[in-house]
């Protein structure tokens, strides 16, 4: 059900009016891009300004996000919530709402005129507000969800429960893994998590995955089931030609135009805005958070049209504030905060304690076998290294659709590296940075070395070489691209041990900024939701 205030749809372009007025840019480009480039905003005079007041108001609809509306308006209560993305609805007649993977278009992209994905060539497409962002931060390509539902549009949907003596090794004594047991279960029924039916795991669009296994059985490198949130009969309608390919072409890092991925708008959100009590505003961007009169916070927006232009500003007050903008957008709202005197008694642990999960990808090439023209996903099989002289580490692969028989296999490591990062305000440049460890001083090479040493395995058993081509000819790996981004208000420290912000009352973090900088060798998805589902229950009970 939509919300009566949702005052943003989404429709297809007029591609042939936009090709006149910038078809330098390639047809490729211009699927997707906003209908109506209209004139720049300084054509337009001067950006009206609103100032208007909730008593709840939310930043961001991911995991967190999402959870966070839905208990609240379960508990009869009304809340706003700003999102930067649009808000996408897939379709059931097979037109497609994201973008493709190989030709690219505005549509994959927030703010920018060059493609996000680290990995592989960039392209140009017309500047919008698509799905996905890179923030380059320290040497690092990090990405970070822009559309409504998070980081479920666009993650391969890969819902790992983490082995309890792993998670004991990352997370405070004050969270035990049995307490979060009942809410992983609770998540793991919303997000339809499941294993791969076997006989989708024997067609076509997984012969890789398949090839994958082989390989490990000849190496004595034992593998585990990966789980993930799918509607399993949809990717089955796809498998058998009775719908059009999407999952099983590798489509997730720019949205799924199959239903068959599940996302926070299938269920949390679906189900906070049936309360009727959800005010959702999309495409509106938070730029500053202050402390008001008395017991108000002020919360500086800026309003975006389709093409990322700002065409407004608004100011809400509230006395309620739930950040869940992410790792990279809640760390950065509050360490600017705290720079500029707007929330000046923020903790020193505020912008601290941020990691990369240990994420780091190896490309084998050479490979005897047949990998499949198109590599279907989400992951469905991974290593446990858990045991590794270095680090514990877990080796995903995850499909590397090309369209054409490549014979390759793509790893991604997720692993548990010690270093941790700190976000600091640069005022010459009035921006957000990292302060990332270099080099050795990073405990990263210890993860690099744990995946790098089950390469040189699976090659010796099977052939095949691990591949420079994955960091652009210079090494063999690549650690730059960060799929999860973890901590900067880490629980315990900038917040009480259940998200609450020290010394600013009524503002509260539940998103994967609150992660201790690693997710215990899992992908964090199920376990920023559990989490969120555990604070939301103490938090509804005892502040509402």
């Amino acid at each position: 059900m939509k919300n009566q205030n949702q005052d943003h749809t989404e429709t297809p372009l007029n591609r042939r009016s936009l090709a006149k007025n910038i078809g330098a840019l390639g047809a490729a480009s211009l699927v997707g891009a906003p209908r109506a480039m209209g004139f720049p905003s300084f054509f337009r005079g001067r950006i009206p300004t609103t100032r208007e007041h909730r008593d709840v108001l939310m930043i961001g609809s991911g995991f967190g996000g999402a959870i966070a509306a839905q208990r609240l308006t379960a508990r009869g209560q009304s809340v706003t919530l700003l999102e930067r993305g649009r808000r996408w609805e897939r379709k059931d007649n097979g037109e497609k709402t994201f973008s493709s993977l190989l030709t690219p278009d505005g549509r994959s992209t927030w703010r920018s005129h060059w493609t996000p994905l680290p990995l592989g060539p960039k392209f140009p497409v017309i500047k919008g507000t698509g799905v996905l962002e890179n923030n380059s931060l320290s040497n690092l390509q990090v990405l970070q969800a822009a559309a409504y539902g998070g980081g479920s549009v666009v993650y391969g949907g890969v819902l790992v429960k983490p082995e309890e003596r792993i998670f004991n090794l990352v997370f405070p004594d004050f969270l035990p893994f049995s307490q979060l047991q009942s809410y992983y279960d609770h998540v793991s029924a919303q997000m339809h998590r499941a294993d791969m039916p076997e006989d989708i795991y024997q067609s076509d669009a997984y012969t890789h995955v398949r090839v994958m296994k082989q390989h490990c059985d000849r190496a004595g490198i034992q593998t585990a089931l990966v789980q993930g949130g799918y509607k399993w009969d949809l990717v089955r309608d796809e498998v058998e030609g009775r719908a059009p390919p999407s999952v099983i072409h590798g489509e997730a890092v720019y949205g799924t135009n199959s239903k068959a991925k599940v996302s926070l708008t299938d269920n949390y959100l679906a189900m906070a805005e049936g309360s009727g009590l959800l005010e959702v505003k999309t495409l509106h961007s938070v730029t500053g958070i202050k402390r008001g009169a008395g017991d108000l916070y002020e919360i500086e927006v800026e309003e975006l049209n389709e093409c990322g232009e700002v065409i407004a500003k608004h100011t809400y007050t509230c006395y309620k504030l739930f950040l869940n903008a992410g790792s990279i957008g809640t760390t950065s709202l509050l360490v600017k905060a705290k720079a500029l005197g707007w929330l000046p008694d923020l903790n020193e642990h505020v912008g601290e304690g941020w990691g990369n999960n240990g994420n780091c990808y190896a490309l084998r090439v050479g490979i005897h076998e047949n990998t499949g023209r198109w590599q279907g996903g989400p992951p469905a099989l991974g290593i446990e290294d858990y045991d590794n002289e270095d680090t514990p580490v877990f080796i995903e692969h995850p499909q590397f659709p090309l369209g054409f028989d490549a014979r390759l296999l793509l790893y991604f490591s997720v692993g548990i590296n010690p270093s941790r990062g700190r976000f600091y305000y640069d005022a010459a440049s009035h921006k957000v940075k990292l302060d990332w460890p270099q080099g050795e001083a990073n405990g990263q090479t210890l993860v690099n070395r744990a995946l790098l040493r089950v390469m040189d395995r699976l090659n010796k058993a099977n052939g095949g070489i691990t591949s420079s081509l994955i960091d652009n000819f210079k090494r063999n790996y690549n650690d730059s691209a960060v799929y999860h981004a973890l901590g900067g208000c880490v629980m315990g420290k900038a917040c009480d041990e259940y998200g609450r912000l020290h010394n600013y009352p009524g503002i509260y973090v539940s998103d994967s900024s609150l992660m201790p900088g690693s997710a215990a060798c899992t992908n964090p998805s199920l376990t920023i939701a559990a989490i969120a589902e555990r604070n939301l229950d103490h938090i509804t009970l005892n502040d509402f």
